[in-house]
């Protein structure tokens, strides 16, 4: 059924998704003001009136505010329909109760454990608002799980909206923008489903009374940051518009060949190696193994300045999905200390080095792994150390961290200056580092639920380097 609600005359490109079948999922993607949201609304009244009772339905969002402006859209919607009059909205219980039989529940969602209020839920239809506020896909994979249905004329379907610039939009990038033409049916093996993605800006809404009036208004809202109008006035996803690093990354500068092997060229008696790491088993770890030559030297073709720092190689112990994607977000439970001391020990191997070339002092990682965790193994730090895997807590001074390593990432390219260098061998760095995103209560600080453990672990070791470059300065011992 392609008709669009009663009184509310749908864009052409809203009018083209409404006529898109329900055995494929949607994914709404793009800039502001391009109607993602009311076509979220539209779609919601008309298939509250094709299914009745059918229709159990749930729309969710991380912002209470947010919902709430939905909640009043809807209603209005619903007013407008004389074959829904009689339907409720029940406020204690976020809750509409159509006239017809049909329910709708309204939720906000932050994490795996929001799943609860729809435990033993048959839920036909989810709709998922501003997607790109979840730090990652799994709260709304657990909700999938309760999409089912009894009624052989109804086919369960879930709809997601999502912008650019969001702690969460590295997975809509990663699982759908990235891979999927729009309007093209694709395979997603994130969903286990066909799903069409969709994209609309404000130039897609004639309905706007000033549009160059708007323009501005979203230019001055991005503090004029040229990489954040492009993804929220033009909605181009390339992941560096408006990230954390957007002003200072760039691949092109960074990132270098791996020459494999090439201690007999450098210095590879441990003054110049090092290593930085970030511990999880929920989550990934990851570990980094750096070069960071003391006089200017070259490297795969390009002169690297003094003191410049080269992330070698990595080991991230993230999961896959069947299709071989990366889930940048999820760590390898099966991961011991004995283990991850063994893939540190292959990843030296992997460029000629032996673990115990790379000095302790030299190997830093968040102090948390020192604390005691109740084990009669002792802390992680212990159980590294006793592997032969250990070591030194890296200085605690986020905000600090994050400035020196823009200031190196700004540097990269310029051979009279110390700049941070990776090789294609670190993925998750070049995955992960670009979407990163502000703290809105903290603009100096990352937003913490981002995908940040690889960005931690060179955190650690910059802070580490600095911190003994200058305890040395100092005449002080070093370890």
């Amino acid at each position: 059924m392609t008709a669009p609600v009663e009184g509310f005359q749908p864009l052409p490109w809203q009018g083209a998704a409404l006529s898109v079948p329900d055995a494929m999922d949607l994914v709404l993607v793009g800039g502001r003001g391009g109607g993602k949201s009311t076509l979220l609304s539209m779609l919601i009244v008309r298939d509250a009136m094709r299914f009745g009772k059918g229709y159990i339905a749930a729309l969710v969002r991380r912002d209470l505010a947010g919902l709430l402006k939905l909640q009043s859209e809807i209603q209005q919607l619903i007013d407008a329909q004389p074959e829904l009059k009689g339907t409720r909205y029940l406020a204690s219980k976020k809750e509409f109760r159509f006239s017809n039989g049909a329910t709708l529940f309204l939720h906000y969602i932050k994490d795996e454990n929001a799943y609860g209020r729809f435990q033993g839920v048959d839920l036909s239809h989810i709709y998922v608002d501003e997607a790109g506020q979840i730090p990652d896909p799994a709260p709304l994979l657990r909700l999938r799980s309760s999409m089912r249905t009894t009624d052989e004329a109804v086919t369960p379907r879930m709809v997601l909206t999502a912008n650019p610039n969001n702690v969460g939009s590295w997975w809509i990038f990663e699982h759908f923008v990235s891979r999927m033409v729009p309007w093209r049916p694709h395979r997603s093996e994130l969903f286990r489903k066909d799903v069409v993605l969709i994209s609309s800006t404000l130039f897609d809404n004639p309905h706007l009374a000033d549009r160059n009036a708007y323009i501005e208004q979203l230019k001055a809202s991005c503090n004029f940051d040229s990489s954040k109008i492009e993804s929220e006035v033009y909605g181009r996803w390339g992941l560096t518009s408006g990230s954390f690093f957007g002003s200072v990354f760039s691949q092109q500068r960074m990132q270098l060949a791996w020459e494999g092997s090439q201690r007999h060229r450098y210095d590879w008696s441990g003054r110049w190696i090092w290593m930085g790491m970030d511990w999880g088993t929920r989550s990934p770890s990851a570990v980094f193994i750096a070069l960071r030559p003391t006089q200017q030297i070259e490297y795969a073709g390009q002169v690297i300045g003094a003191n410049s720092v080269i992330l070698l190689d990595e080991f991230y112990s993230d999961q896959r999905t069947p299709d071989g994607s990366r889930q940048w977000h999820v760590g390898d439970r099966t991961l011991t200390t004995r283990t991850f001391a063994a893939r540190c020990q292959e990843l030296c191997n992997r460029n000629g080095l032996d673990l115990r070339e790379v000095p302790l002092r030299q190997r830093f990682a968040d102090a948390a792994i020192g604390s005691a965790i109740g084990s009669s193994d002792g802390s992680i730090a212990d159980q590294l150390k006793r592997f032969g895997c250990g070591f030194v807590p890296a200085p605690k001074q986020r905000v600090a961290g994050w400035a020196l390593m823009a200031q190196m990432m700004e540097a990269a390219g310029d051979p009279s200056a110390p700049g941070l260098y990776a090789t294609e061998k670190c993925a998750s760095l070049w995955s992960t580092l670009p979407g990163l995103v502000y703290d809105q209560h903290n603009p100096e600080d990352l937003d913490t639920t981002g995908i940040d453990h690889a960005a931690d672990a060179v955190r650690y070791l910059l802070s580490g380097i600095e911190s003994s470059r200058h305890t040395a300065m100092a005449g002080h011992r070093v370890y």
